[in-house]
């Protein structure tokens, strides 16, 4: 099974699409972004865990809520844990818990931010906080993707 970490700030939403929903309660995702991310699972058959701080206020039902405005709750399989407060609360150890937990091998990070990812950089599609997920990274994305199959 192929998994696909995926950021919200600075990925579905981004400082050139900072919309408020008129759906949820939250920022709009970015209809680029969306499309994006649609090719990608329909490329590559992957699922979705939110590894975005909007996974802190939220339940995985509610993420699946959330994604399904966008026809996507059905791909949306997990959240990684919280690990904030604790000595090492880097985004890759709570990344790197989950793939643990649940014994994920085929997996990409999309995410806006690369200071976090430590030992999981190399598997980083790294977003442009100004223009989210877009076609520039989705081919990065599925060249990312397909490597690791």
């Amino acid at each position: 099974m192929n998994v696909i970490f995926l950021d919200i700030d600075g990925v579905m939403n981004h400082k050139d699409f900072y919309v408020k929903s008129s759906r949820h309660m939250l920022q709009e995702f970015c209809p680029i972004a969306v499309e994006c991310l649609k090719e990608l699972i329909a490329a590559t058959d992957a699922y979705i865990v939110v590894s975005s701080s909007w996974r802190l206020a939220k339940r995985l039902d509610d993420m699946k809520g959330l994604f399904s405005h966008y026809g996507l709750s059905d791909r949306v399989i997990g959240i990684t844990p919280d690990f904030m407060g604790e000595e090492d609360e880097a985004r890759c150890t709570e990344i790197q818990a989950y793939i643990d937990r649940n014994s994920i091998e085929k997996f990409i990070v999309i995410d806006d931010d690369d200071f976090d990812m430590g030992h999981l950089k190399s598997r980083l599609v790294h977003c442009k906080d100004y223009s989210g997920f877009n076609n520039e990274r989705l081919n990065e994305a599925i060249l990312l993707t397909k490597e690791y199959n």
